[in-house]
């Protein structure tokens, strides 16, 4: 198998865990077309496994009956051949530091807890993956090196044959008989002023591909082939040899009849021809190009080793990675590319170049990179390469942030696979540590709408318990003056109305912080009904009328015709009670307007106010949880009374819209379908035809 075959042989995971589900969970984790994953329900069955195989990687379960986990990576890390196996210990049961220490004296790199973050586990699987596969890389690297050896031990051995065939043989015919038996060197012989070549070995033209003839007839033949770079090294050699009579061995390019690149590694030295006794530059050139790709694979493997380092170690030092993008970009420009890029989408979905590096004096700009491929690559997740450029994605648990894009120098090189999989190893570590810093922000943001979300409910829970207090301890008092019955009765009504008013505000948030738990954990339901919704709406004013009589504030319903709907009562009464006492609460006082009106097969709701207003900007967010248009420290509330609004109405496929300007008053319009019913078979709301009612 070539080596480009052999690179692209799945990776062996071993999975080893007693239960035969878990190792259907880890195989829907990790199923990828890269990974050969084997799996095994006890230590020895695992055991058995590495007697004839080395798997990349090995995940096992901690707790196993017979042979546990801690024996088994024992039994593994005795064994000469499987020792430096990887292993990663996965459990659910033992998560005291004492077994996670035994863990890691067995010889694991790694000890997760279940259950597992998905993403987390296939990330640090592949880490494991990518490095078997450039451990492979580097074996074949070896591998070649080891041939390219092999090649300059046959050349040294034949430079040694051929002088001691020069000092053995005493007719010049000979010594060219023999010469020309040789196959894995090129020998020549040329006049120190011309270059013409007086000899070539046969094998000149297997090699390099130009006709014996060639050599002989054309003055310079040698130079001329021979790359603008490498040519005064080549000439002065030669005119080292004219002058000092010394043995040269130099390295150079040469241009074969097919166009490709050899490297040749020349020796040289000035000898006398037996036929006519006339000096000549005598050498044996060498084909050494494996040797030096050789060399290049590693330098270079070396040289992004190297790199990766440090830019993993500057991505961990810091949870700012715009200005950490930067500061890659500064560290691979010098190296591979010329110029360096990312782009990125912003909220709003237009992309940004959010770092641009270049080294100083460079002509490239970042207008003239191709952003239709930039484009390209974001939109389908994949690399996009062209001469002197690649381009790769920056995905994270399927979303798209943007992309990164490399200008090779030179600029018209054509990526190698290398170099695509360095920049793609590289993307990967920056969206690493792009999406660590996206989770910091948003549990710093989350831990501070908590803490705002608990300072504001502990205030609105205390509200109603004050006067509540107040209005029981004037109470116990006069009971325990024996003077109850002096209070008024008219005063006293009005005392428990007022406590009856504080039990049902404080009722109302306590089923607000209720629904906002349901519906984060999905379990709003809906049980439907038919009824009328003017009844509902006439309900729901006249148990508030107190409260409207408080704020001042007078509603004018208006209801068309009798519509009867089907809808959750309950659920949409909240939704008529959480839009009156938000027009109440910043109506100023003034009239409220409630239409309802029925077109069709829909119906809509209106509740207008002529109170402060929302700006155009805030419209949107107001229904956010915990959103509220204006300061908690003027307006009191949860900030959930449309949060849960919107979520009630989309459980019923409708919809709510706003028109609102500072200083005019606000109007909220429902548009919802006549009737409602669930769908049984996947219990989601559907809309069911007119005829549906009674």
């Amino acid at each position: 198998m070539d080596d480009a075959s052999d690179l692209e042989k799945k990776i062996d995971i071993l999975l080893v865990d007693d239960r035969q589900e878990n190792l259907l969970a880890l195989e829907a984790v990790l199923d990828s077309p890269h990974y050969h994953l084997i799996k095994t329900s006890s230590g020895d069955e695992a055991l058995r496994y590495l007697l004839n195989h080395e798997p990349a990687l090995i995940l096992m379960d901690v707790q196993m009956p017979n042979l546990d986990g801690y024996e088994t990576a024992r039994l593994i890390k005795q064994s000469e051949r499987t020792r430096e196996i990887p292993i990663i210990f996965i459990t659910a049961i033992n998560k005291d530091e004492r077994y996670v220490q035994k863990g890691y004296d067995r010889g694991a790199v790694d000890y997760i807890y279940k259950p597992y973050d998905a993403f987390i586990l296939r990330s640090k699987v592949a880490v494991f993956a990518d490095l078997a596969r450039k451990t492979r890389r580097l074996i074949q690297a070896e591998q070649r090196l080891r041939e390219s050896e092999m090649i300059e031990r046959d050349r040294q051995i034949s430079y040694l044959e051929l002088q001691s065939l020069k000092r053995e043989q005493a007719s010049q015919k000979k010594y060219r008989d023999l010469v020309e038996g040789i196959n894995h060197g090129i020998v020549w012989s040329a006049h120190p002023d011309s270059l013409v070549m007086s000899f070539v070995s046969p094998s000149a033209e297997r090699i390099l591909g130009y006709p014996l003839e060639c050599w002989s007839s054309e003055e310079g033949f040698l130079i001329r082939h021979i790359p603008k770079p490498d040519q005064a090294k080549v000439l002065k050699a030669f005119d080292r040899i004219k002058n000092e009579d010394v043995e040269i061995g130099i390295e150079h390019r040469f241009v074969t009849a097919e166009g490709s690149i050899l490297w040749l590694h020349t020796g040289m030295r000035m000898g006398t021809s037996d036929e006519s006794g006339v000096r000549e530059i005598r050498g044996l050139s060498v084909d050494v190009t494996k040797i030096k790709n050789a060399e290049t694979v590693l330098k270079e493997s070396k040289r992004n080793s190297d790199f990766l380092a440090e830019a993993s170690l500057q991505l961990s030092e810091s949870l700012d990675y715009d200005a950490i993008l930067h500061r890659i970009g500064h560290l691979r420009v010098p190296a591979l590319a010329k110029a360096y890029a990312v782009h990125l989408l912003d909220s709003d979905g237009e992309i940004t170049c959010l770092a641009w590096v270049r080294p100083e004096g460079g002509g490239e700009n970042r207008e003239s990179l191709p952003l239709s491929g930039v484009h390209e690559v974001i939109r389908t997740a994949r690399s996009r390469v062209d001469p002197g450029l690649i381009c790769v994605p920056l995905w994270v648990r399927g979303k798209a942030l943007g992309a990164m894009t490399l200008i090779l120098n030179p600029s018209d090189r054509l990526p190698t696979e290398a170099d695509v999989s360095f920049a793609e190893d590289l993307a990967r570590r920056m969206v690493s540590a792009m999406d660590n810093a996206n989770l910091y922000k948003q549990a710093q943001a989350a831990i501070q709408a908590r803490d705002e979300f608990l300072s504001i409910a502990s205030h609105e829970l205390k509200t109603p318990i004050t006067p509540l207090k107040i209005q029981t301890q004037a109470l116990m008092r006069s009971l325990k003056q024996g003077s109850l019955s002096q209070i008024p009765q008219e005063r006293l009504s009005k005392m428990l109305q007022t406590s009856d008013r504080q039990l049902e505000r404080l009722s109302r948030l306590i089923d607000d912080l209720l629904d906002i738990s349901r519906l984060r954990d999905g379990n709003l339901t809906l049980n439907l009904e038919e009824f009328e919704i003017g009844e509902l709406l006439t309900e729901v004013l006249e148990r508030f009328s107190s409260q409207l009589t408080n704020a001042k504030c007078v509603v004018d319903l208006e209801i068309k015709n009798s519509i009867r709907v089907h809808w959750d009562r309950f659920r949409m009464e909240q939704v008529v009670i959480n839009l009156l006492t938000n027009a109440m609460k910043y109506g100023l006082g003034k009239p409220i307007r409630i239409e309802c009106w029925q077109d069709q097969d829909r119906v809509h709701l209106s509740f207008k106010d002529r109170g402060i207003g929302i700006a155009k900007e805030d419209q949107a967010r107001i229904f956010g949880r915990f959103e509220r248009a204006v300061s908690g420290n003027h307006f009191g509330g949860l900030g959930l009374g449309l949060y849960i609004v919107s979520k009630i109405l989309r459980a019923h496929e409708a919809t709510i819209g706003i028109e609102s300007a500072i200083g005019k008053g606000s109007t909220f319009t429902l548009d919802l379908p006549l009737v409602v019913v669930l769908d049984q078979s996947l219990n989601l709301p559907t809309l069911a035809p007119q005829a549906a009612l009674r």
